[in-house]
């Protein structure tokens, strides 16, 4: 995932996500460089569920697999030449 706002621009990998008290706690990926955590209260959650409930999101979300399987064979054709 690409975090960019105006204050940075880098990459987040996921590491964890844990519910702590009434927050989901996500944590970036122990190899990443700048470690990382992001705090999720229910309204954010609320409104992240809203803001993706929309025909882009939902297309995208139905069609995953196939991007996830078209990448994988991307990145697997690319690594070889």
């Amino acid at each position: 995932m690409r975090v960019v706002s105006r204050l940075v621009k880098m990459d987040f990998q996921i590491g964890a996500m844990e519910r702590k008290e009434n927050q989901l706690l996500i944590t970036s990926h122990p190899s990443q460089s700048m470690k990382t955590k992001v705090y999720m209260d229910p309204t954010d959650a609320v409104d992240l569920i809203k803001s993706a409930l929309n025909w882009s999101v939902i297309s995208f979300a139905l069609t995953l697999p196939f991007l996830y399987a078209k990448s994988k064979r991307e990145n697997k054709n690319g690594a070889k030449e």
